[in-house]
């Protein structure tokens, strides 16, 4: 077997058999478990189980330490063990994953990953030194950076075809969602609090920043509803999951992604100086970081800035409320994108024209028709995510449940951040020079999509927690 390691490709090449030699009847009822739209929902349950493996034998969480001078110093013992581990579960998972599907040149898939992967080590050790931690430069923009630059320089002509194959923004994205275990008896003691902060104004913005993006900034619909849920909600798996609902490619979602990330070091480092500077308590802090910075790690690294502990409890219990908030989300996009499906088309085809201003155009469907169109856009990972948490407490001890979740965000974190690789090494910067009219509305519309929410969520987090 050529381009992998043979037990996997035999493996996957197997799985494939059986589901092609099948009757017709079993095959039509096992469809979905070769569908694509799954898969991160079966690797994220693979991984909770090899998660609860490693933590009941010991094995090391893949962490990397933070190191001055030598970077050989970010690698003990403990990670030495970890990372191997997390190497084998994604190559293997992933792997099957692209066999079973039948993608396009999947065979290659494996020596892409190793250089991705290694991109994504890079990436973290040098986010770990610690004037660049200081800094708050996080992996992310490494991978980004990295990614751009290999694909622009490096690869200039054309990227490496294993390396091609291996750009699976969606399907890291998603899998680092399923994995991102949510601990119910954590969100209980601020849940009616956090919800106020996340449930109530962020739909709201989200709403009017969708249709201000369309009208005043004269971005295509689409655009201005991944924008702003990128912004307002969770970053990249939110601009995933809307992406996916409204039935576009994941390219869409890519430049968002990018804008998002780049513009989260600011906020990273500005806001907990403005909450100090605001005499905020501590779980207003928290809060208001957990209601307007993007991604869980950016969060977490906000409140680390402020130093209270109280901040870090607060600002990721609001996070985790936000998260959640990507279900419904997804349910109402989905919805829209099948009534009116036509008229995010039409918004496409008049890009920042006034004629995407055009009445909307609802399609004449059956209630079948409609329930089906609902249910075969939906973004399946979003369930993945939401079976994961119920999953986790249920069937782990609660005493156990602070190691398993901590050692089930560092390999989304992975995911993550092999994500930022791919991402990176999609976007070719003549293409966004060519489209820079495009790219710098997106630009100027995510700073006041983000200096919005930056206030009104300040206001809802003072609000809630004016009592300690």
């Amino acid at each position: 077997v050529h381009g992998g390691p043979p037990c996997f490709l035999e493996f996957a090449n197997w799985m494939r058999g059986v589901i092609s030699t099948s009757t017709v009847a079993v095959t039509h009822r096992r469809s979905w478990f070769s569908r694509e739209e799954w898969w991160p929902c079966w690797i994220g349950f693979l991984g909770f189980l090899t998660i609860a493996i490693c933590v009941h034998f010991d094995v090391p969480a893949p962490a990397l330490k933070v190191w001055d001078d030598n970077a050989l110093e970010a690698f003990d013992s403990k990670t030495g063990q970890g990372l191997p581990v997390l190497f084998v579960f994604m190559l293997s998972s992933l792997t099957c994953a692209l066999g079973v599907i039948g993608s396009k040149n999947w065979r290659q898939f494996p020596l892409g990953f190793i250089l991705v992967f290694t991109l994504a080590v890079i990436s973290k050790v040098m986010a770990h030194q610690r004037d660049i931690r200081i800094a708050r430069i996080g992996d992310s923009i490494w991978g980004i950076f990295i990614g751009l630059f290999l694909t622009n320089v490096v690869f200039r002509k054309q990227v490496p075809p294993a390396l091609k194959v291996a750009q699976q923004t969606e399907l890291y994205i998603a899998t680092s969602l399923v994995l991102l275990f949510i601990d119910f008896a954590e969100l209980a003691p601020l849940a009616a609090r956090a919800f106020l902060v996340s449930w109530i104004d962020t739909p709201i913005l989200f709403v009017v920043m969708s249709y201000l993006g369309w009208k005043i900034f004269r971005i295509a619909l689409p655009d201005s509803i991944i924008m702003s849920g990128t912004t307002l909600v969770c970053g990249s798996s939110a601009a995933m999951a809307i992406t996916a609902a409204m039935s576009f490619t994941k390219e869409r979602s890519e430049l968002p992604i990018a804008i998002s990330s780049l513009f989260t070091i600011p906020a990273i480092i500005i806001l907990p100086r403005i909450a100090i500077s605001l005499n905020m308590n501590p779980k207003q802090a928290g809060a208001w970081f957990g209601g307007c910075v993007d991604s869980t790690g950016a969060v977490i690294a906000a409140a680390d800035l402020f130093g209270e502990n109280d901040t870090l409890s607060a600002s990721a219990v609001v996070k985790m409320t936000q998260n959640v908030l990507i279900a419904p989300i997804s349910v109402i996009i989905t919805a829209f994108s099948v009534h009116f499906h036509q008229y995010l088309s039409e918004s496409d085809k008049f890009l920042g024209t006034s004629e995407s201003a055009s009445p909307p155009v609802r399609l004449q469907r059956t209630k079948v028709e409609q329930a089906w169109l609902l249910w075969s856009r939906f973004p399946k990972f979003v369930i993945g995510f939401v079976v994961s948490a119920v999953f986790f407490n249920l069937a782990v001890p609660e005493a156990e449940r602070p190691v398993c979740q901590s050692f089930a965000f560092l390999v989304s974190e992975w995911f993550s951040t092999c994500s930022f690789i791919s991402i990176g090494l999609s976007m070719r910067l003549e293409t966004l020079v060519k489209k820079i009219s495009h790219t710098s509305k997106m630009v100027v519309f995510h700073i006041f999509v983000q200096v919005l929410d930056i206030i009104v969520t300040g206001a809802f987090a003072t609000a809630a927690f004016a009592t300690k």
